[in-house]
């Protein structure tokens, strides 16, 4: 699994770097549970924030089908994965504050 986009800076990261590692993490379709823990984010939070991606067309809510045999968690009936949309803000947000860690450190 990749790491997360922005676990390497050391102050508090701001809801823009939260917002992009959740896209990063769902690249690919990801459970609650995964995205909590590698985001590294609380529940009230993530909700805050899939409800953000989710009405801005970053993500989207993928119901699982049952008997589909993918899901050990019984409890989860759904899954997330960043749009194309999402994939590409993340990789601009990324972006935007490589260079400002730059201009920084000049």
């Amino acid at each position: 699994m990749k790491r997360q986009l922005f676990d390497e800076i050391e102050h508090r990261r701001d809801n823009i770097q939260i917002l992009a590692d959740i896209l990063k993490v769902t690249s690919q379709p990801t459970k609650m549970t995964k995205i909590l823990r590698v985001a590294n984010i609380p529940y009230d939070a993530f909700q805050k924030c899939i409800d953000k991606l989710n009405d801005a067309g970053l993500i989207r809510v993928i119901p699982i089908e049952k008997g589909s045999g993918s899901s050990h968690d019984k409890r989860t009936s759904y899954v997330f994965e960043a749009t194309i949309i999402g994939i590409n803000w993340c990789k601009k947000v990324e972006n935007v504050y490589n260079t400002l860690e730059m201009n920084s450190s000049s």
